[in-house]
């Protein structure tokens, strides 16, 4: 079981092949390629990237059909394009694309510099995940407006500035069990950073939530070695058993939304919601 096809921007479901002979594609051929080749496929041992996802999802990503939006690839098509940007200028004295493997999971990290003994991960994030990554917060001020039929008019808005917890939980549970890996190899990391490209540039969105750079080195701390395996042993064996006695994982945590639209990751982003009993019971037809 595995993706199978495509949902079409008009709702219609294709099976991947179809696309070479379509007279109305959403993209041109190769990016559509690529949009079939950034699906993920189950060998039977989770990555360190899979168990950071949702049992649930994880779980009918492997044991059923689905459709992916082509649409919805092209965020994974820009990061594993800027993963073999940055394989190909490797400097000396650094490894890149070393894949690890212990009793749990298997990971590959995306760059070591030898020296410094520093590891790093490289993300495409949005400017609000960036911004959260950094730790600025919300804050509201007035101000006046300088242009339109609201001049001269007093009022509020909200900036975004340093000064608040960084969200940087995936990223440096993932970063932390490479580096158990590497230890585990001989392989010493002494520091860890994630280095962050903000996606979609420097326009007016990414100002407001304080990014005012196209880039950035964040550095990541080291989290226990016993919570670190902890989390991933319980997220493995919790995945397992759900294979194993074909049970379906409890309702994913990480939904996303607000009051006035709950749950926008189960109805806007998640690839196997057609085969989610909650997606079903609240949102199918």
């Amino acid at each position: 079981m595995a993706a199978i096809g495509f949902r079409c921007p008009d709702g219609n479901a294709v099976k991947f092949g179809a696309c070479e002979k379509c007279d109305h594609r959403c993209m041109a051929l190769p990016a559509l390629k690529s949009a079939e080749n950034a699906t993920h496929h189950w060998f039977g041992k989770p990555s360190v990237t899979t168990l950071l996802t949702d049992t649930r999802q994880t779980y009918l990503k492997i044991t059923s059909d689905f459709y992916v939006n082509p649409m919805g690839s092209i965020a994974a098509m820009i990061g594993t394009s800027m993963h073999s940007i940055m394989e190909g200028n490797t400097p000396q004295n650094w490894l890149s694309e070393v894949r690890l493997n212990d009793d749990i999971t298997s990971g590959a990290f995306d760059a070591y510099d030898t020296e410094t003994q520093t590891l790093y991960d490289f993300k495409c994030y949005g400017a609000y995940k960036v911004s959260q990554c950094l730790g600025f917060k919300p804050r509201w001020e007035k101000y006046i407006v300088t242009r339109g039929r609201d001049k001269g008019k007093e009022k509020w808005r909200q900036r975004f500035e340093p000064g608040g917890v960084r969200h940087l939980h995936d990223v440096a549970f993932q970063l932390n069990y490479y580096r158990l890996l590497m230890e585990k190899h001989g392989i010493p990391v002494k520091h860890m950073a994630v280095q962050c490209f903000v996606r979609g540039g420097l326009d007016k969105t990414a100002k407001s939530y304080g990014i005012t750079q196209a880039a950035y080195l964040i550095p990541v701390n080291r989290i226990s070695d016993h919570w670190v395996r902890l989390y991933f042993k319980t997220k493995y064996d919790r995945l397992m058993h759900a294979l194993e006695k074909k049970e379906m994982p409890p309702i994913c945590k990480d939904r996303w939304g607000s009051k006035s639209n709950p749950d926008r990751r189960c109805k806007e982003y998640c690839e196997v919601n057609e085969n989610c009993p909650y997606y079903i019971k609240h949102y199918g037809k």
